[in-house]
């Protein structure tokens, strides 16, 4: 049986019934005591209102998926804040492929894609303090055991993908966040090269040509990754322009 032994994170774990976001709740539990160790984890079999990128709301069915929160304090340049979403996808696909997913990949800026279906997502809220990122709340919502969806974004699950029954959610999130651990350990110790190549190579559409919406614009053209402050690096008509978050949306 392999054994998914974590340093810090979770060694701290809140579980609620209900909250309305699990993000909100431990950005409140923190300000009221800025000593939470750093690997405080919140999950909640319910969020009421669960936030996605730029407020939108992220579906999910009372107790059938994972929906919780990490604390982290990187201590990193705020130039440099997206390398912790890269860190954290990176454990979410190095997870999913221990699980025996394939076709995996990361849909810029913050979904995790399996078989061209979303199976995850993250939402990074940091604190600043000075030049740098002085913690930062991750919040993660996985699809595990919901097999019907409302949302027109074409949502997946491991029960689905993986053909099978219900999972144990608590086994999963232990899991998960031995993966995810692992991957910020990598910027932790500064390993940002490994890090910027292993996201590029996990990035959806990467070096492929293809169409996107710009506003009320139809545009094409080659995803060449991304820039330190996370925006998307394309390259449309022999020009690299860059995109930041909901400036551009992926059309198929």
């Amino acid at each position: 049986m392999i054994m998914y032994q974590r340093l810090f994170l979770g060694n701290k774990t809140l579980k609620l019934k209900e909250v309305n976001s699990t993000n909100s709740y431990l950005k409140e539990l923190i300000s009221a005591n800025d000593k939470e160790l750093e690997g405080l984890v919140v999950v909640a079999e319910n969020q009421s209102s669960g936030r996605g990128q730029k407020g939108s709301l992220w579906e999910s069915e009372d107790g059938k998926n994972l929906t919780f929160s990490i604390l982290l304090k990187p201590n990193i340049p705020i130039s440099k804040q997206f390398i912790i979403s890269k860190s954290i996808s990176l454990g979410i696909i190095a997870f999913l492929n221990d699980l025996g997913l394939n076709l995996l990949k990361i849909k810029w800026p913050n979904d995790i894609y399996c078989n061209d279906k979303k199976i995850a997502g993250i939402l990074i809220e940091n604190s600043i303090k000075g030049n740098n990122i002085n913690s930062s709340v991750v919040g993660i919502g996985l699809n595990v055991n919901q097999i019907n969806f409302q949302s027109e974004n074409n949502p997946t699950s491991l029960t689905k993908e993986l053909m099978c029954n219900e999972l144990n959610l608590d086994e999963l999130l232990n899991q998960l966040l031995f993966f995810i651990e692992k991957s910020y350990t990598d910027l932790k110790l500064s390993k940002e090269t490994l890090i910027n190549s292993n996201y590029t190579n996990n990035l959806y559409w990467i070096n492929e040509f293809r169409s996107f919406r710009k506003g009320n614009k139809l545009i094409e053209g080659t995803i060449l990754g991304v820039n330190e402050v996370g925006k998307l690096k394309i390259l449309v008509n022999n020009v690299i322009e860059t995109f930041g978050l909901k400036e551009i949306t992926f059309f198929r």
